[in-house]
């Protein structure tokens, strides 16, 4: 038992340094923003066109705090709401040009972060990680 509470304890202390790096790298990128403001940016850009209510879900964030946290952006001219032809009572959200830049420098900082923690990792030993991380996660979204 102690040892998967070593493990756990692992996960949280490299989730919580993870959480400051990005923020340290991304923080004079978003004046008056926060990382997850950053982290937002970054699925906009690689889903645009999708709406709150995706972000919510993919984020696990309730849709309250996902509406603060895109009025901020639309607030900051980075994100755009635009009525979904398809159906007029959804907002599809994309990024505006001052959006796109921003979240190509954040994606190039999380690119040297992740580099700088898969560091001395084998490429075989990084897709053995990422099998057993997302392993893990699955055992936890899973039934219980």
């Amino acid at each position: 038992m102690e040892q998967t509470q070593d493990l756990l304890d692992q996960l949280q202390q490299l989730t919580a340094e993870l959480r400051g790096q990005f923020f340290l790298q991304l923080g004079p990128e978003l004046p008056g923003l926060t990382a997850m403001h950053g982290r937002l940016l970054l699925v906009i850009a690689s889903q645009s066109g999708t709406t709150a209510q995706q972000l919510a879900e993919l984020l696990r964030r309730d849709k309250a705090q996902m509406t603060r946290l895109l009025n901020d952006l639309q607030q900051a001219a980075l994100v755009q709401r635009h009525t979904d032809p398809l159906d007029a009572r959804r907002q599809l959200l994309v990024l505006s040009e001052q959006g796109q830049q921003i979240a190509a420098g954040l994606k190039a900082k999380k690119r040297q972060i992740a580099n700088k923690m898969l560091h001395g990792l084998t490429t075989e030993q990084q897709r053995q990680m990422a099998g057993l991380l997302n392993l893990m996660y699955q055992n936890l979204v899973g039934s219980a």
